[in-house]
């Protein structure tokens, strides 16, 4: 077994190896090459900070790290680790991040950042011998939105850009990574967004991937809550993709935006933690 970066591995054997060590599961994860790559590209994956094991050459498996900033702290984002079945049982998780944690350090990375599924013990408890810790619980939602009625004197249209000082204040707590200003910024040439505005005013918006209908970001500003803004911004979401969306990674704490999705219909589906380390 030799462990070292994934630099020079091609996007369709990372993807064989990844469907392998995801094909048994919470949730079985498909990714063509392509959909793998727009995937690394959102959660800014480098891959000379990405561990691989390989036997015979043959990638068995790896960590996917994403380097970036999250709350302004340099963060190294775990965007995937898998091990293929056959393979496991022999450590190789930890393995993988007793080899990528002196490269993380060397660029002045101060933590490392995850999401698990709260029923996968086995990987929590992993996590946590390595010197993880929840921090958050979130909530996963999916569905088709209900159909809200028009509201007089606003108008809804679709942004090039979005303007980050004006929205960031509409939020109740800090997107995790994969739906964060940065990975939206990323991925943002395959990502759509509608805005309500109310007398000049943007009062709400979303922003989502109309190639897969999963919603990166949504918010209302506080004085415009509970008047049908947000069931129109869904609405017209639903118009324009005519199909199942999918929201990860909602603050299990924020029971008003819970409360709200599944009042226009979505259903949770699963729960993660969200884990940090320090390093």
């Amino acid at each position: 077994m030799e462990i070292r970066t994934l630099a020079g591995i091609s996007s369709q054997e990372i993807s064989e190896c990844f469907n392998k060590a995801f094909s048994d599961y919470a949730v079985p994860l498909h990714f063509s090459p392509e959909q793998l790559k727009n995937k690394m590209i959102n959660d800014g994956v480098e891959f000379n900070f990405s561990a691989g094991a390989f036997e015979n050459d043959r990638l068995t498996g790896f960590i996917l790290n994403g380097i970036g900033s999250l709350q302004n702290i340099k963060t190294a984002y775990n965007g995937g680790t898998g091990v293929i079945p056959e393979e496991r049982g022999h450590g190789l998780t930890r393995q993988l991040y007793d080899f990528i944690i002196p490269k993380l350090k060397d660029q002045q990375i101060s933590q490392c950042v995850l999401e698990v599924i709260t029923t996968n013990k086995p990987a929590i408890f992993t996590y946590q011998k390595l010197g993880f810790v929840i921090v958050r619980e979130l909530i996963c939602f999916k569905g088709t939105p209900k159909t809200g009625k028009r509201i007089p004197s606003i108008s809804v249209s679709e942004l090039l850009s979005l303007n980050w000082e004006q929205i960031a204040p509409f939020w109740e707590w800090s997107p995790t990574w994969q739906n964060s200003k940065e990975s939206i910024e990323r991925s943002w040439e395959k990502l759509r967004s509608i805005t309500i505005e109310k007398d000049g005013s943007t009062v709400g918006y979303i922003v989502y991937d109309p190639s897969t209908g999963k919603v990166n970001q949504f918010a209302v500003k506080k004085e415009f809550r509970n008047q049908g803004f947000g069931t129109l911004l869904f609405s017209e979401l639903n118009q324009r993709l005519q199909k199942e969306i999918s929201i990860i990674n909602v603050d299990y704490s924020d029971l008003h935006t819970l409360s709200f999705l599944k009042s226009i219909g979505l259903k949770p589906y699963i729960n993660q933690y969200e884990m940090k380390m320090k390093l």
